[in-house]
């Protein structure tokens, strides 16, 4: 624990160093009031912890976000170096601390109360309290200091790397896939072209290997398949065939899903070319497909075909898992 000149000097570079963190907390990156949206913006639900690997990333979201883990790895090094305190004694005050900042962000309207900043503040305070207690010797010494300095660098690394990998795991690893025409309807009817169907788009032929919404639908349909949050996106292709375009009149056509009575995804139809869609489906229990076609020909001028969903992988239903639990307690 730091003695004589040597905390009195620690003592104002933490206070000064609490209040730059202060500034950035409330002031700091454009923030200001809401303005005449005065709801009260918290996310209590976890998501993933806030640490990715930066390619294929947004740059200026990703350094936000790192900031947000290295800002605090000071406090996890200064604070038990000057009151002597165990990590069972360390994490609760921390997490206390936090918390309350965390909230008067919300009730101040300068900001948000989100679960996922305190968890990954609360990675970055444990890793310099790693640091801290790995270095014994010469603590109070530059020597020391600047072991300790190099060591949270490392274990900082370590974090980011593991965490960076778990999370790509999560985003991008892929459970089993199931063809849509395979899953039991919850509601409406549709039809599947059977021997699936060759037909061509845009002079191109193409042969559906999967499946094939049959044009022998109505023109305005509706369907529901009940998914139970099980998968992880919807994958497919949709156009009109040019047999139907070159009928003597041809309209386009909209394709709207829908979960919980809000729309999540739609496409309007020219009367050229072809269409993939992939729909992110996290969370989703029950998806509507509703297809709206404006020829006045009493059958779907419109196919779609090859859709598949893939389900989330094991710790995506983990994840999944915990989130409905404490979402259950709000």
């Amino acid at each position: 624990m730091y003695q004589g000149k040597l905390r009195k000097l620690t003592i104002v570079l933490l206070t000064l160093y609490t209040a730059l963190i202060l500034y950035f907390l409330y002031l700091g990156f454009n923030r200001g009031p809401l303005g005449q949206d005065s709801s009260l913006r918290f996310n209590p639900i976890p998501g993933a912890i806030q640490l990715h690997y930066p390619m294929g990333r947004d740059f200026q979201n990703w350094f936000f976000q790192f900031g947000n883990f290295v800002a605090f790895i000071p406090f996890g090094i200064i604070i038990p170096l000057l009151f002597q305190c165990s990590f069972r004694r360390f994490i609760p005050f921390f997490i206390l601390s936090i918390t309350i900042l965390e909230t008067l962000q919300m009730f101040s309207g300068l900001g948000a109360f989100d679960i996922d900043d305190i968890i990954i503040n609360l990675f970055g305070a444990s890793v310099g309290f790693a640091a801290q207690r790995i270095v014994t010797g010469d603590r109070d010494k530059p020597k020391g200091i600047f072991k300790i300095f190099i060591m949270a660098i490392v274990l900082a690394l370590c974090t980011i790397i593991i965490i960076g990998g778990i999370n790509n795991y999560l985003e991008k690893g892929r459970g089993e896939t199931a063809a849509l025409n395979e899953l039991t309807l919850k509601d409406g009817s549709v039809q599947w072209d059977e021997s699936l169907s060759s037909f061509t788009v845009d002079r191109k032929e193409v042969t559906p290997q999967i499946n094939l919404y049959s044009r022998n639908n109505t023109k305005n349909n509706e369907f529901t398949y009940y998914l139970d949050g099980k998968y992880k996106n919807i994958t497919g292709y949709v156009a009109i065939p040019d047999d139907v375009i070159n009928a003597a009149r041809t309209e386009g056509s909209d394709i709207e899903f829908i979960s919980g009575g809000t729309v999540i995804y739609s496409l309007g139809l020219s009367i050229t070319g072809e269409e993939d869609f992939q729909i992110p489906l996290d969370g989703v229990t029950d998806l509507t497909i509703k297809v709206i076609n404006k020829d006045p020909n009493p059958i779907t001028n419109a196919v779609m075909w090859d859709i598949t969903l893939t389900e989330v992988n094991t710790g995506q239903k983990v994840i999944n898992n915990i989130r409905e639990k404490i979402r259950a307690l709000f």
